[in-house]
């Protein structure tokens, strides 16, 4: 028998359906989950922690113990072994579904005790149109559902073992952009003669603030300040972001005691 589960992270039209270790292995390419493993990969204190096996905080020990050694590993090996079973939902989503006995008007059924998702019962009358219905499953999900509150957040409804901290704007894209700009930083800031804002030139960090500039020359001294500033910045996010998800908080861009520690040893 296929064993199948369901993953929040997914895409809106791929999360409510029940995926294989197969599919969700693809589906997962490209979304926060594989970001969250490559942040752990890149993170300075991940990779300590993989070479020591010594903890900095409880917080770690547990990513550790969940996640496990992300060393000279690809991600889809990784999902299939690890990441689907510690990311799936033990609750699955629930279609609308017919219901045969009468319930008056509406009833919210609460089932968090039984860990199951909040049902909500109605009746539907078949001689309305399409689009009528369609109007009141809208106003009636308005009210009653947790997912159309502004106060609610997906992720607090999650019974995965690991799941997001919060929903976030952020994107993969974003996510592998500022881990390759911290990655190259970490090679290219040993070299003699190293400076922050030809850097910022040299991985062109900003589409517009370098055009016109020839290679292999240093930053005029007007664009030295903001290019150095753009790259400290996404720098300051990218270890903010691995040291929190060393700490099983992900995404994250809030300050850290690490993060912040790091950049004080980096610049003495």
């Amino acid at each position: 028998m296929t064993v199948t589960f369901f993953l929040k992270g997914l895409s809106p039209e791929d999360r409510l359906f029940p995926q294989t270790v197969e599919s969700s292995a693809k589906l997962a390419k490209g979304t926060l989950y594989e970001a969250w493993f490559d942040t752990l990969q890149t993170s300075p204190w991940y990779r300590k922690i993989s070479e020591t096996e010594e903890f900095p905080s409880e917080d770690a020990r547990t990513t550790w113990q969940k996640f496990g050694d992300l060393r000279n590993l690809e991600f889809a090996d990784w999902w299939k072994a690890t990441g689907y079973q510690i990311f799936s939902e033990e609750v699955a989503y629930q279609p609308v579904r017919v219901i045969d006995d009468f319930e008056p008007d509406l009833q919210l059924k609460i089932q968090h005790a039984l860990n199951k998702p909040s049902v909500l019962r109605i009746e539907v009358p078949l001689n309305l149109s399409p689009k009528a219905l369609k109007i009141q499953f809208d106003e009636i999900l308005t009210r009653y559902s947790d997912y159309y509150q502004e106060k609610d957040d997906r992720w607090d409804h999650s019974t995965a073992e690991v799941h997001q901290y919060r929903e976030s704007k952020l994107t993969y894209q974003t996510i592998k952009k500022w881990l390759d700009v911290y990655r190259a930083y970490e090679k290219e800031s040993v070299k003699p003669g190293f400076k922050l804002y030809n850097f910022a030139y040299q991985m062109e960090l900003h589409p517009t603030m370098f055009r016109g500039l020839r290679k292999n020359i240093d930053v005029p001294d007007d664009l030295r300040i903001p290019a150095a500033n753009l790259a400290s910045d996404i720098l300051k996010s990218a270890n903010a972001l691995m040291a929190h998800a060393t700490e099983m908080k992900f995404p994250c861009t809030d300050p850290h005691p690490w993060a912040i520690s790091e950049k004080r040893k980096k610049a003495s």
